[in-house]
């Protein structure tokens, strides 16, 4: 298969100071020591995709994890300016790195926009210390204040905060304080996100045992509601699923994904999406650090093709995650009439769009679809 060029790269960076108790993510704490070896092995991996893989001039770089702002700044330094020697990046490219208010100080910023770091995207999570407490997360509302004003401080002009809501014991009412308490801080991009039990995290377990309350789905529903209208009302507009952005903020790596265009993973664990547009083949690395360290520089773990029917339908699904819809399809007739009449979905000159209702319950979507 020739492949269209990758013009998207994300960067995974597995260590977390604290797994969370509703993680499912390729993260590991504890592992601190391996960061130098780490940061060796993904650049020769780096270094080899760029010697064997098409690539085309960059337009977004997305490093995340895990929790890339732990890794020091002299290592961050590295692989960031290890990028920009290997590849070519535009440069207005978007330039992403996840960080958790814990680890956001004045020195891990100025290595952050030194290397070209323009976006950021701070897991704030909430601001309620009982819902905080549920999750896990070693960080609190003041943490996420202080660490979102030094960005601003040090020149990051693209700030995006993470939020979870329908969680245990979160009522309505602390919902709306956490969406206020993150609109307060002036963020140009909201990801809101409804909490899933993940079978082998530790809130699945706990759920389990019953040591956690079931959410009731109305309550769901309120919340999402709420985050529309208080979202809306601040001038953020719904153009994906979970996500939220002022005019001109939204996440163009995101949008690769949800336009299935070719994104290279590096690191461990990361996935890796390749197209000729008609077909397409998904890959992903070996997970564990230690592992994928000794496997570089080419820490393949397997793959799959996808045939042209599943290629075509992973992009119609994907791109009715999006408020802008994408192009209808051939070979889905019967699906998106179902989609039609369900409420989920309008179609109008060849292009099919989810509505308010498709893009609350997506799930039902996906499932029509795939």
């Amino acid at each position: 298969m020739t492949t269209h060029p990758f013009r998207h790269l994300y960067v995974h960076i597995p260590f977390c100071r604290h797994k969370c108790g509703y993680c499912d993510f390729n993260a590991y704490a504890g592992m601190d020591r391996l960061m130098p070896d780490y940061v060796t092995a993904l650049n020769a991996e780096l270094t080899a995709a760029r010697e064997t893989r098409p690539f085309g001039t960059l337009r977004t770089v997305y490093l995340g994890g895990g929790t890339p702002s732990l890794l020091p700044p002299e290592l961050i330094a590295s692989v960031l300016s290890h990028i920009r020697s290997t590849f070519d990046v535009e440069p207005d490219a978007e330039v992403t790195l996840e960080a958790n208010p814990g680890s956001t100080d004045e020195a891990r910023l100025e290595a952050w926009l030194q290397g070209g770091v323009n976006r950021l995207s701070l897991g704030v999570q909430g601001f309620d210390g009982r819902a905080l407490a549920v999750l896990e997360r070693r960080t609190d509302a003041a943490q996420a204040t202080h660490a979102f004003g030094l960005a601003r401080k040090a020149g990051m002009r693209n700030i995006n905060i993470d939020l979870i809501y329908a969680v245990p014991y979160q009522s309505l009412d602390s919902w709306l304080e956490t969406l206020r308490r993150g609109l307060e801080l002036g963020p140009d991009h909201v990801s809101t996100y409804c909490l899933t039990f993940e079978e082998g995290t530790l809130l699945f377990r706990r759920r389990a045992e019953g040591r956690l309350p079931e959410v009731v789905a109305d309550l769901q529903w309120d919340q999402l509601d709420a985050a529309c209208i208080e979202l809306e009302a601040a001038g953020f507009n719904r153009y994906e699923v979970s996500n939220w952005a002022k005019p001109g903020f939204e996440s163009r790596h995101n949008f690769a994904y949800w336009r299935c265009a070719p994104v290279y993973g590096a690191g461990a664990g990361a996935h890796s999406y390749a197209t000729d547009g008609s077909s397409a083949r998904r890959w992903w690395n070996v997970a564990r650090p230690r592992e994928y360290m000794a496997a570089c520089p080419e820490p393949v773990a397997d793959g799959e093709n996808l045939d042209a029917r599943k290629t075509r339908a992973e992009a119609l699904m994907l791109g009715l995650r999006t408020a802008e819809g994408t192009a209808v399809p051939g070979g889905f007739e019967s699906e998106l009439a179902q989609l039609a009449q369900a409420g989920l979905i309008e179609r109008s000159n060849g292009k099919v769009t989810p509505t308010r209702r498709g893009m609350d319950l997506h799930n039902q979507i996906a499932l029509a679809v795939l």
